[in-house]
């Protein structure tokens, strides 16, 4: 059975089990866990207001939860992104019915778009696309431990980053759209305020920025970055042509987490040329990912009147 999750579910979730399965979805914002957070799902602060809002469904069997889905807000009421997928192994199609129960609850909410991310080769995937999922994009994740210090580096004459503010973030949007293919772009957001509403929260919160990357100043470029722990999350678009490369934009994002254990950054399929600047810096190919979008909502053309003569 699939059903919204209660405050009886919290008895149950202590004796199901749950929370030693594996976690499928990988959100942006925690790529590195393996297992299903708990404290994420029991956590009282969306409803005090001080998190984003989330629902939660969970799949039971007599007073067992045996699987759990949990989605949250990523930038807008209706963009969400699903952080927490776990079912038991046993119970056949399991995932395909705990995103089909979040998804007709979701749209209830008034949720427009549904992403989730999951590890490419995950056998789950089957489930995802049943479950009405389209698979857009593929996401490399390049690892970097870093032993003491970074050495330092002198960045290139002219070269810089500025903090992006609202009177420039239209300028972030442009390079998106010099980089990213239509059908990525159609699945993100195609207009500004679309666009920033699936990216609203990865690079937002007390120890996380983004800038744009200037030359000269001219702007030919964004990064992003963020720490998380003893992690540090960046990454990097450049737009075509740009006068200079990812090898001489990335001493000057590595410094800003130079302090940290371990830099991460999450490179789409597209960007051939940032894997490789990150390969010749000692970066590993840790991860592979895929990335999925549900629409909920669909549009509904009503007839209209319209000008005798108009096209």
């Amino acid at each position: 059975m699939i059903r919204s999750f209660n405050p009886f579910d919290l008895v149950r979730l202590a004796f199901s089990g749950v929370g030693r399965l594996p976690n499928l979805a990988k959100p942006h914002r925690k790529l590195a866990p393996a297992r299903l957070c708990m404290t994420e799902v029991l956590s009282p602060r969306p409803l005090l207001g001080m998190a984003p809002r989330r629902y939660t469904c969970v799949q039971t069997r007599g007073l067992k939860i045996k699987g759990l889905a949990l989605a949250q807000d990523l930038g807008s009421s209706t963009v969400w992104e699903i952080n927490s997928l776990a079912s038991a192994p046993e119970s056949r199609n399991s995932i395909t019915d705990l995103l089909n129960g979040l998804t007709l609850d979701a749209g209830r909410k008034g949720v427009d778009r549904l992403f989730l991310r999951i590890v490419d080769a995950d056998p789950c995937r089957d489930g995802v696309s049943a479950a009405g999922f389209s698979f857009y994009l593929r996401e490399c994740l390049y690892r970097r431990d870093l032993s003491g210090t970074l050495p330092t580096e002198l960045a290139m004459s002219g070269l810089e980053l500025q903090p992006v503010t609202r009177g420039n973030e239209f300028s972030v949007y442009q390079i998106y759209n010099a980089v990213f293919p239509f059908h990525v772009r159609e699945a993100e957001g195609q207009t500004l305020e679309h666009w920033k509403q699936t990216r609203a929260r990865n690079w937002q919160g007390r120890n996380a920025g983004q800038f744009l990357v200037l030359h000269h100043g001219q702007v030919i470029g964004w990064a992003g970055a963020r720490e998380q722990g003893r992690l540090g999350y960046f990454n990097i678009m450049l737009r075509p042509g740009a006068p200079v490369s990812f090898d001489d934009v990335l001493p000057l994002v590595e410094s800003r987490l130079s302090h940290l254990d371990t830099l991460l950054c999450l490179v789409s399929e597209f960007a051939t040329p940032l894997m490789v600047a990150l390969e010749s810096r000692g970066y590993t190919l840790v991860e592979e990912y895929s990335r999925a979008v549900r629409k909920v909502t669909a549009s509904i053309k009503r007839p209209s009147l319209v000008p005798i003569g108009a096209e």
